[in-house]
């Protein structure tokens, strides 16, 4: 069976901010492993054990990092949403693809986020909220989000009108 995809994809700069956002991390768990050898060797323990375990943190963290770093293409491919007048559709995932449909008469309110990497790229963050969770809508062009905002809002007060 082939999965649907929805209408709308993120802008491709996403794509950079997903990048700068997996080096970071990456580095954050080297710099860990970095700290945590020189702590152990500081205390003496110049053991077989303790080289072998840094040079498979080191090696495992990259491996993770590359394969991360390869599958950014297809992430964005898959990366989509969609609104109708019933609901706000999101879709993600390159190997497990999952589609959350919000009921447009659950949602409580929507945020707009912006970390140093989206406004560098002059992306934006939607974040809808519900009762239940919030469901992120991430890489929306800043103006794209602020009116896809103004839209849901609208879209809110006819569906709780409604019922």
């Amino acid at each position: 069976m082939d999965y649907p995809l929805l209408n709308h994809q993120m802008p491709p700069r996403i794509q950079a901010v997903w990048r700068k956002s997996l080096f970071t991390t990456i580095g954050s768990f080297l710099f860990v492993e970095v700290i945590l050898f020189l702590l152990a060797t500081r205390l003496g323990e110049w053991s077989m054990l303790v080289w072998l375990s840094f040079a498979a943190g080191i090696v495992i963290t990259l491996m993770i990092g590359v394969v991360l770093y390869l599958l950014i293409p297809y992430r964005y491919a898959f990366h989509r949403y969609e609104i109708t007048e019933e609901d706000v559709a999101l879709q993600k995932g390159y190997f497990f693809r999952t589609t959350t449909y919000v009921p447009l008469n659950r949602i409580q309110h929507i945020e707009t986020n912006q970390g140093p990497f989206l406004r560098r790229e002059q992306l934006m963050e939607l974040v809808i909220h519900t009762a239940a969770t919030a469901h992120k809508l991430s890489g929306l062009d800043t103006v794209q989000a602020q009116a896809l905002r103004e839209q849901l809002i609208a879209l809110v007060k006819v569906a709780k009108e409604d019922v």
